[in-house]
């Protein structure tokens, strides 16, 4: 073969092999570029993520928080889920813990539970409460001039302070004078402003976990976690565990729990009791 097609033939290969190298390299820059952009898509998906909004509290929702009323005129507290707080001004044993608020159910005062709409978890609030949105104002037509000889069953001292119950009514004896006794049968808190700071501790948005909270708010003397709790379909069954049984109230807390987990649960038609006596229990 001449030596100038042999040269010819040398380049053309070497072409070739420039031109095969040269596509592997773009090949390999366009399959690193689609790498980062695909990296890059899911860096700006998981940031999408990162700044969704936040649950804002709305009405019906299951919503536990802490809390602390007073009396904006005196600084007496009324009530507090805050151990720190409340201990000296309650009885020992209180329970501290958060509690269940279910906005427009009324398990506090409305014009709280108003409050605590479009609120986070986590945070808080500091407000006033007017008598009008609290217990009311006082009605001087309750206060009442009564014969101390109406109070001779009432057991313990009678003084200025007491608190009392008159045919079923309780007052608070203003005086004491000349026989007589003034009593004020208006709520203790009429008429006065209230002071309250509240947080957000939780959304509960799981069914279980709401069902055991309406329990412990119904059955506060039993830990919650000793009833089994069993949901097929619309029903739920409820296992009441012994040391529940001998509970004063127990027939009308069940009674009212029932209301609540059906008002409250989505999807939820009958709830079933189940009260387990064995042979041990008698011994």
């Amino acid at each position: 073969m001449p030596d100038d097609v042999i040269e010819e033939e040398k380049s053309s290969r070497s072409g070739r092999r420039g031109r095969r190298s040269k596509a592997r390299v773009e090949a390999e820059e366009i399959k690193q570029q689609v790498a980062e952009e695909a990296k890059a898509t899911e860096i700006k998906e998981e940031k999408i993520e990162e700044v969704k909004p936040p649950t804002k509290i709305k009405i019906g929702d299951f919503v536990l928080v802490d809390y602390t009323i007073k009396v904006k005129e005196t600084g007496e507290i009324v009530d507090t889920t805050i151990e720190e707080v409340g201990k000296n001004y309650f009885e020992t044993g209180k329970t501290y813990e958060p509690k269940l608020v279910i906005p427009g159910k009324g398990l506090l005062l409305k014009a709280i539970e108003d409050e605590l709409l479009d609120l986070e978890p986590n945070q808080e609030k500091v407000f006033e409460i007017p008598p009008e949105k609290a217990f009311g104002p006082r009605d001087p037509s309750k206060v009442k001039v009564i014969p101390i000889r109406r109070l001779r069953d009432i057991e313990g001292p009678i003084t200025v302070g007491s608190r009392i119950t008159i045919d079923g009514r309780e007052g608070v004896v203003r005086s004491i004078g000349s026989g007589r006794v003034q009593v004020d049968f208006n709520p203790y808190l009429a008429g006065k402003h209230l002071e309250c700071w509240i947080r957000v501790v939780k959304i509960i948005e799981d069914k279980l976990e709401k069902i055991k909270s309406l329990i412990h708010t119904r059955i506060p003397d039993v830990d919650v976690n000793k009833f089994e709790i069993l949901q097929d379909g619309g029903e739920v069954r409820i296992t009441i565990p012994k040391e529940a049984f001998l509970l004063p109230a127990l027939q009308l807390s069940k009674r009212v729990l029932a209301k609540d987990i059906i008002d409250h649960i989505e999807g939820v038609e009958k709830i079933v009791y189940l009260e387990n006596y064995d042979r041990l229990m008698f011994q």
